[in-house]
């Protein structure tokens, strides 16, 4: 799929929503932004009441624009998630692509029309059972498993119109999951209820005394500290595509222990050996608590053997970078992105205008606790979207806080910090706070 230097992509995304799906929506975004093309989030089934701030809170710190409509046209490109499929009779021009996020979720949209198809999918998928009003040859399709690339391919999908764009985990949590001890883990089993738990009730009736932990009613700190503390986590649900929670508990040292649906099925998606996965409609559950005894009596030989897919999710964040950049054939990438740490005022000033005259760097962003947060508009600051852009001369720069600025460094959106002669005491909170590269860091003299 190619891209033009004005093309735009729209990427479409509930609005006021936290969950996996929007995140991919974000991430993606995000890369692309960072990969320099023009990109927006079309946030749909947002309330009236929602329109002047449909951005979930969560997804703030991503620093996103959005729109409630695209430019049909065929310059243009529209990404959708495949529960949104009905895009497809709005648009005439633009050009389509289907993201496959997750394979069950499009089958249940479409299980009153297709009732006895789609009890039947999910372990053998149709030769053909998705059809829309623009030739297929028109469509592209990025899968964000192997289980969904499979899935695409069975329907009929050409090779070349196929195209692995994944996902990962936020750089925030891998940062905090490197800090586990693996000495300090504890017996206990972590899983989700909402997901195969018919399975899961019934291990818990066989086996008791073992410490079984639902992740449910938890903020997103209370997950990580449980998966901290679990040796085991299991996971017996569908597996719809590369689930985070899996990876997440993997990440925070629990050993991993899934059933054989969906996106498990597969080496690929949850490559841990075949004894951690055991096939529901085979296996006795009596094998099940075997398995897990044996992990609490030599959990770290248990550990070792999950390295690769360890490796694997540790990987993930460059993989998909690497998978855009192919499925959109992007041939010439921007000059990298400078956040100015050093607050409004002077200082920033001088520096912007000599990193816009450099023309190697783009000054992207502006530090500031206060004035990113203060709801101002003047000749010197342009609000929009609720959030604050700098005027230096004909350009706008953004106004961020420290904590986003550490976010989005970490995201790769930020790749250089960016002082104009600071002091040892601004120096210091640079390296203290946001742990920067050597090479990511850039210090201008006044007088030169």
């Amino acid at each position: 799929m190619k891209i033009y230097p004005d093309t735009k992509i729209y990427i479409i995304c509930p609005g006021k929503q936290h969950s996996g799906g929007p995140e991919l929506c974000h991430q993606l975004c995000s890369q692309l932004i960072s990969l320099g093309v023009d990109s927006k989030l079309i946030y749909i089934y947002t309330p009236a009441s929602f329109k002047s701030d449909p951005v979930h809170d969560f997804y703030k710190k991503y620093h996103l624009p959005y729109a409630f409509n695209f430019e049909d046209e065929p310059k243009n490109i529209l990404i959708m998630p495949e529960i949104f499929t009905g895009y497809f009779y709005a648009v005439d021009k633009i050009q389509c692509v289907i993201w496959w996020l997750s394979v069950d979720n499009y089958l249940k949209s479409i299980q009153e029309i297709f009732q006895y198809f789609y009890q039947n999918s999910l372990a053998a998928p149709l030769t053909k059972i998705f059809s829309f009003h623009k030739a297929d040859n028109e469509i592209d399709h990025f899968a964000q498993s192997e289980y969904a690339r499979q899935f695409v391919k069975l329907n009929g999908v050409p090779d070349e119109k196929i195209h692995m764009v994944e996902d990962y985990l936020r750089q925030d949590f891998l940062s905090r999951a490197a800090q586990v001890d693996l000495s300090m883990k504890k017996n206990i089993v972590a899983f989700n209820p909402k997901k195969g738990f018919e399975v899961t009730q019934q291990l818990i009736e066989l086996a008791p005394d073992i410490d079984w932990r639902p992740i449910e009613n938890m903020t997103p700190a209370q997950v990580q500290k449980l998966l901290a503390a679990a040796k085991i986590y299991i996971d017996f649900g569908n597996h719809p595509g590369r689930d985070r929670i899996p990876r997440e508990a993997a990440i925070s040292g629990c050993v991993v222990i899934t059933g054989r649906r969906g996106a498990a099925a597969n080496d690929i998606d949850i490559n841990i050996p075949a004894e951690f996965k055991f096939d529901e409609k085979t296996t006795e559950p009596q094998g099940v608590i075997k398995k897990i005894r044996e992990v609490f009596e030599n959990f770290p030989a248990a550990y070792e053997k999950q390295a690769a897919y360890r490796a694997r999710i540790f990987e993930d964040k460059n993989r998909f970078t690497e998978e855009i950049i192919l499925a959109f054939e992007i041939k010439n990438l921007p000059p990298p992105s400078v956040a100015m740490i050093q607050g409004v005022g002077e200082k920033s000033f001088l520096l912007a205008k000599e990193l816009f005259r450099n023309k190697n760097f783009r000054p992207s962003f502006i530090v500031d606790d206060v004035m990113a947060s203060t709801k101002i508009s003047d000749k010197l600051i342009f609000r929009e979207q609720n959030r604050n852009y700098l005027r230096v001369g004909q350009n706008f720069i953004e106004i961020i806080t420290r904590e986003d600025a550490k976010f989005l460094y970490l995201e790769g959106r930020i790749k250089k910090f960016a002082l104009i002669d600071p002091s040892d005491a601004e120096i210091y909170d640079l390296q203290r706070f946001y742990e920067p590269k050597a090479e990511d860091v850039l210090i201008y003299e006044l007088d030169g």
